[in-house]
């Protein structure tokens, strides 16, 4: 038995940035490479290919691949199979949706060498199975397993089911395929099934697809090369206790995160490749009011003055919210993003306030809790443009709905568009930040693909190859100073010193500094800014605890829990951390690619996606 894992690692800042700038440059001076390709001949084909898929209650899939691979009369080593083990998530850059593989085997019952030769590289698990020294002709049979878990998508949106939405054939096949059949066992039968095969994108049905008791059996007479064949399989929606999993994401967002190591290199880097990229800089930074204490604002700031810089004072603890900002304004002024936790918070913000109403169903368990929302009447008034848009969305098909129903995708681009401009208009921000960021990438990739080119020109005609680089350095430069392009002003300066200092509060407050009667008070209102700051599970802490010490806390109106007086329980803060979880995670799943309902979304609408062939 061969094991195969993955292992991510974090390296060093200044180790890191290098690592970034130096695959900058390599990515821009030549094609990308695939990360591994299976070889092809014409006289190669899988005759036949059997898939077995058996879905467990806690959603990892044993996944037993059985075909016959004719090499013909052009011998060869035997199959490649390419597996991807992550997925990108369009509308959360910061995440993969991952699929791990494990417990790899293989065996040929022909007699063919049936040796693993395991890669894992780029999220995808690379299998060869065979002996690189003996090669071998002829129709050879082989069967290789694994388990895989992250596939199932609980309650997809768009259907409410469990679904197993997977691209069992990618198109990266090099050899056609004939014979193709693949079968799923649940932990129940399954209430619907689908299946789509031809280019990507073509929802044609396949030549079968059916369920037989706990089994649904899907089969296609032929896939060629390039084409592909997804499968969906749908259970009621709690059959299989599983979440999808998400793990890191570099991208250029996230990867130059400012820090005194990667300010530090990339400013260097700036003057010595370029004054104007170092000029430009200087306009991103924050505004700040000059002569008073951080966190406040004069009088009459429209004669007030100003200063620029980066350097903020010391931190002083803040024991209310920042003033006229709501949470997940708050959070976008914080990091300079909106992040899916901003919306989060924006939703509790509204139900605190009594434009809606979260209700914990009877129906679910305390494992897998199932909310659901309602619409109150309110006075809108006081509503941003972005609540507005959040509440139109989450209620879009009535005033009542389920929150695995709610299709987060459009909700949350609306969302943030809206968030970034509410914090421009309100006067925290010169510029859109995320308009600002995205210009400066531009300008970055421009440089650096305007330096390679002169390098290249300057090193065959006059043999100045390494002035071009200074272009190239004043690229990467511009590329690692995106995230300290935007500029706060000194409004919006004076709120995040009030930000930090609040932050500070509710990430170290404890039982006894509470007052029992304004409890429910306080922890209804300031709960939305714990969310926005990443701090619930200590803020629902402190009233656990306070709870625990026989205190009878109110119950709040803008939560209804499965049990009454579910606020003087105990565990009513980790209800509220669950639920904040999952509307994150339904705002994820949702969004990304193959999170949704895979009925209808053709081949290549799920998880997975391989290719493969011979060696």
């Amino acid at each position: 038995m061969t094991t195969s894992r993955s292992v991510t690692t974090r390296p060093a800042p200044l180790r890191r940035l290098l690592l970034v700038l130096l695959a900058a440059v390599a990515l821009v001076a030549v094609p990308a490479p695939p990360l591994a390709r299976a070889e092809s001949s014409e006289d190669w084909r899988i005759s036949r290919y059997h898939v077995t898929a058996d879905v467990g209650a806690d959603g990892t899939t044993a996944v037993t691949v059985d075909l016959d691979f004719d090499f013909g009369s052009d011998p060869g080593h035997g199959p490649l199979l390419l597996q991807p083990t992550r997925q990108r998530i369009e509308a959360d850059p910061d995440h993969w949706r991952s699929f791990p593989i494990e417990q790899i085997t293989a065996a040929s019952p022909s007699g063919a060498p049936a040796d693993l030769h395991l890669e894992h590289s780029g999220g995808v698990q690379t299998i060869r199975v065979g002996d690189e020294d003996v090669e071998v002709s002829g129709v050879q049979t082989y069967r290789i397993s694994w388990l895989q878990r992250g596939l199932v998508t609980p309650e997809a949106v768009g259907s409410g089911l469990d679904e197993l939405a997977w691209n069992v054939v990618g198109t990266e096949y090099e050899v056609p395929l004939s014979d193709v059949r693949v079968t799923v066992t649940g932990p129940v039968p399954p209430q619907r099934v689908e299946c789509a095969a031809g280019e990507p994108g073509e929802t044609s049905p396949c030549a079968d697809a059916r369920t037989e008791d706990r089994r649904a059996v899907f089969a296609e007479d032929l896939v060629e090369p390039g084409q592909g064949l997804t499968v969906t399989t749908g259970w009621p929606a709690g059959t299989v206790d599983a979440q999808v999993l998400l793990t890191e994401r570099a991208h250029l967002g996230n990867t130059f995160t400012p820090t005194p190591a990667t300010i530090g290199v990339g400013a260097l880097l700036a003057v010595l490749g370029s004054l104007a990229a170092a000029l430009l800089a200087r306009r991103g930074r924050d505004e700040r009011f000059a002569g008073i204490t951080p966190g406040l604002s004069p009088v009459a700031t429209a004669t007030a003055t100003t200063t620029t810089s980066r350097r903020r004072g010391p931190v002083a603890v803040r024991f209310t919210p920042p003033d006229g900002a709501r949470a997940a304004e708050v959070g976008t002024v914080l990091d300079e993003v909106v992040h899916t936790h901003d919306v989060t918070a924006a939703l509790v913000d509204l139900a605190v306030r009594g434009h809606l109403r979260i209700v914990e169903d009877p129906s679910g368990t305390e494992k897998k809790p199932v909310w659901r929302l309602e619409r109150l009447p309110a006075p809108e008034e006081d509503l941003a443009e972005h609540e507005r848009a959040l509440l139109e969305g989450v209620f879009a098909d009535g005033d009542e709905v389920a929150l695995a129903d709610v299709g987060f995708a459009s909700i949350l681009s609306a969302t943030q568009a809206a968030l970034y401009t509410d914090v421009v208009e309100r006067g925290w921000f010169r510029a859109d930040p995320r308009a600002v960021r995205t210009r400066w990438y531009v300008a970055g990739i421009l440089l650096v693909l305007l330096g390679v080119g002169l390098a290249l020109l300057l090193a065959f005609t006059v043999a100045w190859g390494i002035a071009g680089l200074g272009v190239v350095v004043a690229g990467v430069a511009t590329l690692v100073l995106a995230g300290r392009a935007p500029a706060r002003t000194a409004a919006g300066s004076a709120l995040l010193d009030q930000a930090l200092g609040f932050k500070l509060y509710l990430s170290t407050a404890e039982a006894d500094q509470i007052r029992v009667e304004e409890a429910e008070q306080v922890f209804s209102r300031y709960l939305p800014y714990a969310i926005a700051f990443g701090v619930t599970d200590h803020w629902a802490k402190v009233f656990r605890d306070l709870a625990a010490r026989g205190h009878e806390l109110g119950t709040p109106g803008w939560y209804v829990g499965a049990h009454p007086l579910v606020f003087a329980s105990p565990t009513f803060g980790d209800q509220l951390s669950s639920f904040s979880a999952a509307v994150s995670s339904s705002v994820t799943a949702s969004a990304s690619s193959g999170g949704g309902s895979g009925f209808g979304a053709g081949v290549g609408g799920g998880v997975g996606g391989g290719g493969g062939g011979g060696w």
